[in-house]
């Protein structure tokens, strides 16, 4: 097998472990990181790659690619790891309210891994609702297991239907809620049929318009699309706040004075309470 090398020059201050290890999606099949790597299959075209990237200096990312095209190859990585992300309006407002998330910041630490697309993070963040992560992990690879290796585009999942998703993904509930979410974007054209989102039709108000999709879910996906002004409150956030005094119901209010930024604000003030990110 054909192997690719490339470099990918950074232009902001970026750390791949900080990024990849910012939240549980690098458990999630399809993707593979042992501290160093991080690895997944990749649909170029009408092909199944796979890609490889790790972190060499501060300033560059090194990727191997089983693909021909390293361009998609480059396009997928930018948007996993979201390289194309300006910090400067956020670390304006992180010097006045929390010089330490601004730090980690600074260190490269505040974005998050995500998916090939869209539809990926979505259907994903379904596979959260009301389940252990033991189980989660479970939905997700029987997923990619059915995409023989890839995780499935929207086509993909409406011909494996409902009963499908249910017997050998064991999805329960989800699984209705995954057919009748994946015909309804498609039928308003709100993804494309390799599941990127179309434009700028999807926002907070339309995924929870969507059956089965609850505020948690919409606000969690909207978070991966770099939309950060509702936190998904899910039992762990409401634990956070009751231990810092303030009611779950009111979330959104008690991280008003990071704005738009609410959910930042919150994940990242947890992220660097642990000190184990200082001095990588």
């Amino acid at each position: 097998m054909t192997k690719q090398t490339f470099a990918l020059d950074l232009q902001q201050p970026f750390n791949l472990r900080m990024t990849v290890e910012s939240h549980g999606w690098c458990q999630l099949a399809p993707w593979h990181w042992n501290g160093e790597r991080l690895e997944r299959t990749v649909r170029i075209g009408e092909n199944a790659e796979w890609a490889r990237v790790h972190q060499p200096c501060e300033d560059q990312l090194v990727i191997e690619t089983s693909s021909s095209s390293t361009d998609a190859v480059s396009e997928s990585v930018v948007r996993w790891l979201q390289l194309d992300w300006d910090t400067s309006e956020f670390l304006t407002l992180c010097d006045r309210n929390d010089p330490e998330i601004a730090r980690f910041i600074r260190s490269g630490g505040g974005r998050f891994l995500r998916g090939d697309t869209f539809f990926e993070d979505l259907i994903k963040t379904v596979c959260t609702i009301n389940t252990t992560w033991k189980q989660t992990k479970s939905m997700v690879a029987s997923l990619v297991d059915l995409g023989d290796g890839l995780f499935p585009e929207p086509g993909e999942i409406q011909r494996f239907g409902p009963q499908r998703l249910a017997d050998e993904c064991k999805m329960g509930f989800r699984a209705k809620t995954v057919d009748t979410v994946t015909d309804q974007l498609l039928r308003d054209q709100a993804i494309q049929t390799d599941g990127s989102a179309h434009g700028d039709m999807v926002d907070y108000d339309y995924l929870i318009s969507l059956k089965g999709i609850g505020p948690y879910a919409a606000a969690h996906t909207m978070m991966l699309m770099r939309n950060f002004e509702t936190l998904p409150v899910d039992s762990e956030v409401s634990a956070y706040l009751r231990q810092q005094g303030f009611d779950p119901k009111y979330a959104q209010s008690a991280f008003q004075h990071w704005g738009k930024y609410r959910f930042l604000g919150y994940k990242l003030k947890r992220i660097v309470d642990k000190a184990n990110w200082i001095g990588d």
